[in-house]
């Protein structure tokens, strides 16, 4: 090959030769490619599976030209170079406006893609309504503005109540549709006048700018008017109420978006407590409140882990035949290592509110039976006695009540006659099948149940002709001034008939006075209690009351 003996030729032949390594390098990398995407990204090779043939395509026929070359020069044939390198560089031109268009292609794609993130990271995916983090850019935008100017905004918290219990009920399908109904109902409402943003779950915020806090209310409740009317889905319809907060900002210093949205939820909180429908704005009394609350919270938190909580034990009596013992109610106390006793009026509202009260009147049924089975082992005077134990109504929506009762009992082993368990009549009112049916459930397992606080929460006789109780309590609120013939004794009369009309005890609490108990005899009461006859004592003096029971009056049959 005497080419290799002459320079130039040398090096033209080396220039083709590395062309020609460079190509195959450059198929076989595109064939690589092209076959991991086969094998990883179906879809993706579905896509670009052309593309990438036409590269290939055109290499290929870069190759055929550059193998000519060589083999004509290796081989000493007479070539035309022009008629084979002017299709070379017309194909080369080719491979460049290819490149340069899937190139375009691709980025273009990839623009695309980018924005689409975009939009999913400052959007919600199932609303397609701006999300928080799109939120909190508009307000620190706002924030900063306002350090120049007098800016006022406010921020709107809507949350949607009952909403738990449509996803539980009939599916988070339907839910969703929900969510979205009530998206378009809010833009749509607001327009251009505002931001309409949702934060997670049942949770939107509202942004409008150049508003006062008067104005701030008035259009809030406009806008209640709007949006307030059920949602239809499949045929169903819905009816969900709405709590609302109002932030209202005006020049306040060094505040975050997290703390106007905190602010707005404690408005909406508010409103919560005060009822369905019910617009706040936000004050700093109630952030004293909220800062009290959690204070509460840590405190009560550590009060059931050091086991601050103690039991006392109030009598009942029973009082047609004579007064005879018929058992105790547990009544939790709380002694504080700092503030002494903390009165119940006060722990429990907030226990409530915060929802530790499931973590309370678990540990008062744990101590409650660990007591009685005491009791019931080492005493024949328990035999014939019962003892009552304090549900909150928020155990009704728990899941795991029943499995939690059921193990308690069989832990214990208490006897099921010798149980009650007290809930509120509020757990009636705000769900009543719910309640029925769990009454139902405590029932079929043989647990009495009593409905505490009765007439103080305004629940349907039709409602409760279906809680298969064993009794009623009678709020001491009735009890209290009452005298022969007045108005109080004969609305008590009543609702005492009542109880025994539905074949329910009627039981009494708050009996302070003897002619308050001569009073309940004459109208039929089964049972009272109250200071009167026994004010709530250690386990200590209630065993010693059951053991005088027993010797004054002997075994009950």
């Amino acid at each position: 090959m005497h080419i290799l003996k002459d320079p130039e030729s040398s090096f033209f032949f080396a220039c083709i030769l590395s062309g020609l390594t460079i190509l195959l390098f450059g198929i076989s990398f595109y064939l690589r490619q092209l076959l991991s995407l086969r094998k990883l990204e179906p879809t993706l090779y579905k896509q670009t599976r052309k593309s990438f043939l036409v590269l290939i395509g055109l290499i290929g026929s870069f190759l055929a030209g550059y193998s000519a070359v060589i083999v004509g020069i290796a081989f000493h044939y007479e070539i035309d170079f022009n008629s084979i390198f002017g299709p070379i560089l017309f194909l080369g031109s080719l491979f460049v406006l290819a490149t340069a268009y899937l190139t375009l292609s691709m980025f273009k794609k990839l623009l695309k893609s980018r924005n689409a993130l975009k939009n999913q990271a400052y959007h919600d995916y199932m609303t397609k309504l701006p999300n928080r983090r799109m939120l909190t850019n508009q307000l620190n935008a706002y924030l900063a503005q306002g350090k120049d100017t007098d800016l006022k905004f406010s921020v709107f918290f809507l949350d949607l109540l009952n909403f738990k219990k449509v996803n539980d009920s009939f599916g988070h399908h339907i839910g969703d549709r929900i969510l979205i109904q009530f998206a378009e109902r809010l833009t749509e409402a607001i327009g251009s006048e505002g931001l309409v943003c949702r934060l997670g779950g049942d949770d939107f915020i509202i942004l409008q700018k150049d508003i006062s806090p008067n104005e701030s209310i008035l259009r809030l409740r406009k806008l209640r008017k709007k949006i307030l009317h059920p949602f239809e889905i499949d045929g169903l319809n819905f009816s969900l109420d709405i709590s609302f907060g109002i932030y209202a900002y005006n020049n306040q210093k060094k505040i975050t978006p997290d703390d106007i949205l905190n602010r707005a939820n404690i408005a909406m909180r508010r409103s919560k407590q005060r009822g369905n429908n019910v617009v706040s704005i936000f004050t700093k009394t109630m952030l004293n409140q909220t800062h009290d609350i959690l204070k509460f919270e840590n405190s009560f938190r550590t009060a059931l882990q050091e086991d601050q909580f103690q039991l006392v034990f109030q009598p009942q009596f029973r009082i047609q035949e004579g007064i005879r013992l018929s058992g105790f109610e547990a009544l939790v106390r709380w002694h504080h290592p700092e503030r002494g006793m903390v009165s119940p009026a006060e722990f429990i509202p907030l226990a409530e509110e915060t929802g530790l009260i499931v973590e309370l009147d678990r540990l008062v049924m744990e101590k409650a039976c660990s007591m009685w089975s005491e009791c019931l082992k080492h005493s024949g005077g328990c035999k014939n006695l019962h003892i009552s134990i304090n549900l909150s109504a928020k155990h009704i929506t728990e899941s795991s009540m029943m499995r939690y009762i059921e193990e308690t009992i069989k832990t214990y082993d208490i006897p099921l006659q010798s149980l009650y368990l007290e809930l509120t009549e509020s757990a009636f009112v705000n769900d009543p099948e719910l309640a029925a049916a769990r009454l139902k459930s405590l029932n079929k397992l043989g647990v009495h149940c009593a409905i505490d606080d009765f007439g103080t929460g305004y629940s349907s006789l039709a409602y409760l002709n279906n809680f298969p109780a064993r009794s009623v309590k009678i709020d001491r609120s009735f009890i209290k001034g009452i005298e022969p013939g007045n108005d109080g004794t004969n609305l008590l009369e009543s609702i005492i008939k009542l109880a025994h009309g539905l074949n329910m005890e009627a039981v009494a609490e708050g009996v302070e006075t003897e002619q308050q108990l001569e009073i309940l005899k004459g109208l039929n009461c089964d049972t009272v209690q109250g200071f009167y006859l026994g004010r709530p004592m250690p386990k200590e003096e209630a065993l010693q009351l059951i053991a005088n029971h027993k010797k004054i009056n002997g075994p009950e049959e």
